[in-house]
């Protein structure tokens, strides 16, 4: 069993940040939004997915496999913690 290590994390993305480079492929990446509204995000320049917003009590990472390489947050106001590992 291969172990994955983290290639990327940042405790608060936004819009403003533009496409972020990973500088890394990735096995997996990880968001979670830290408000309460939806946020759509394109992964690789193709792929849109949508976060869910966090809960109250208990905010959790939504895990979207794969191999990207980039990711845009498109929704403005939005503040997701983001981590990838490959």
């Amino acid at each position: 069993m291969s172990e994955s290590t983290l290639v990327y994390s940042n405790p608060a993305a936004t819009s403003a940040d533009g496409v972020v480079s990973l500088n890394h492929h990735t096995d997996s990446i990880y968001f979670m939004s830290q408000s309460l509204d939806f946020a759509d995000v394109k992964l690789n320049g193709k792929y849109i997915v949508r976060i869910g917003h966090g809960q109250v009590e208990a905010h959790f990472y939504n895990e979207i496999p794969g191999d990207y390489t980039t990711f845009e947050i498109l929704t403005a106001g939005v503040t997701l913690s983001v981590f990838a590992v490959g």
